[in-house]
């Protein structure tokens, strides 16, 4: 911390984000605007409080227990926006028929939930898209694909995708007796496979044994899902979906960023169908990721099909590489000149493809020292009609610079 302050406005579990990661994110929220309006997204900015008893019924138990309680100005008991595909269903469903769907949104915004130990954040900044209508696989190859496309622009590790379906664990799981269909489930969605496995060999006979033996290790490409087939018997119907899905995304150039996982398993109560997780490939850390949630509309009052995921737009960011072909960085010295004639030659720099910050201040000032701070490589002395390389000690004339 910086000597001087004296007074810290930002709360435990809450943070400002500035510098080389904030640029990074506006970059990554430009990018990922400029891949999804084409195809009809529009910006969605969702209120930033939500009415509790509208919210409880709609979220699973887990993210029940970690909503951000507050009071509106008119004492309605409310909760920090927790989830962004809420406000997306509440305004579909309020602002427009059914026959003027599909809906296409797309948003970058914060959402607030009480951290699960050992994390300490209570604010996560988020990119994500949304699609509503009667769409059928061809939503789920159109969310994905536009997905990995802006995926593949980022300068990156390279992260791909992988891809489950909830409505298939949802079935097998509906053969099983009660008490064991929920003790796997825990265990596939905390990760406590030695459990796991413990519970499947106490599993009474059924047809569906041999399947979730088999099924932490139902990884990998197509050919996973004909051994899911052979394993689930009439049960296997349900892989359709996942079999087109996975097969279109293929031909579309992807094959090589989807990974089948049919263990994938995310909140059952919520989503209602193929589901995906976006992960740094090298580390196996996850981004994030979505999937059908046609069951979330019909708690909306809204029959049909919706499709949406949301990443972790600051995970995104500090992962990103430098690039090496960024604007040079000039600080232009107004240095007595007057304001026209200074932002009239930034605008001129700023037309030839410089990055330039003005610095209007003349006493007790050390230009150079200050522009290696701000990351310049350039001092330009606008008096003088002098640039400064800094890292060489070249001084040459403006013009001669500009090669006037």
């Amino acid at each position: 911390m910086r000597a001087g302050i004296t007074m810290k406005l930002t709360p435990r579990g809450c943070r400002n984000v500035g510098g080389n990661v904030a640029s990074a994110m506006e970059e990554l929220r430009k990018e990922f605007m400029d891949t999804f309006v084409p195809y009809g997204y529009k910006p969605f900015w969702p209120t930033g409080l939500q009415r509790l008893d509208a919210v409880t019924d709609k979220l699973s138990p887990n993210l029940q227990g970690r909503l951000i309680v507050a009071n509106s100005f008119y004492g309605e008991p409310c909760a920090l926006r927790a989830d962004v595909t809420l406000g997306v269903a509440d305004y579909c469903a309020s602002h427009f028929e059914p026959h003027e769907r599909p809906h296409r949104l797309c948003y970058t915004e914060r959402v607030y939930r009480r951290p699960n130990s050992p994390e300490h954040n209570m604010e996560r900044l988020q990119l994500g898209a949304e699609l509503i209508g009667w769409e059928g696989e061809g939503a789920d190859v159109e969310l994905i694909g536009l997905l990995l496309a802006y995926l593949n622009k980022l300068n990156c590790p390279k992260i791909s995708i992988a891809l489950g379906d909830v409505s298939l664990i949802q079935l097998a799981l509906g053969k099983l007796p009660k008490g064991y269909s929920s003790a796997l489930l825990n265990c596939l969605e905390t990760g406590r496979m030695d459990e796991y496995a413990r519970t499947v060999q106490d599993l009474p006979h059924s047809d569906m044994r041999e399947f979730f033996e088999e099924l932490p290790w139902l990884k990998g490409n197509f050919e996973v899902l004909y051994r899911a087939a052979s394993l689930l018997g009439e049960t296997g119907e349900a892989l359709k979906p996942l079999k087109s899905i996975y097969s279109e995304l293929t031909k579309m150039g992807y094959g090589d960023f989807i990974v089948i996982d049919l263990s994938l398993v995310r909140e059952l109560d919520y989503y209602s169908g193929p589901i995906f997780d976006a992960y740094f490939e090298d580390s196996g850390v996850v981004l994030g990721g979505g999937g059908r949630y046609d069951t979330l509309l019909e708690r909306h009052g809204m029959m049909g099909q919706a499709v949406g995921f949301a990443l972790d737009l600051e995970k995104l960011a500090l992962n990103m590489n430098k690039r090496t072909t960024q604007a040079q960085k000039i600080l232009l010295w107004a240095h007595g000149n007057t304001p026209s004639s200074v932002m009239a030659c930034a605008d001129n720099l700023i037309s030839l493809g410089y990055c330039v910050e003005i610095l209007w201040r003349e006493r007790e000032c050390e230009p150079a020292e200050l522009a290696r701070i701000k990351g310049c490589g350039l001092l330009l002395d606008l008096s003088k009609k002098s640039i400064t390389d800094l890292h060489s000690g070249d001084e040459a004339f403006l013009d001669e610079f500009l090669g006037r």
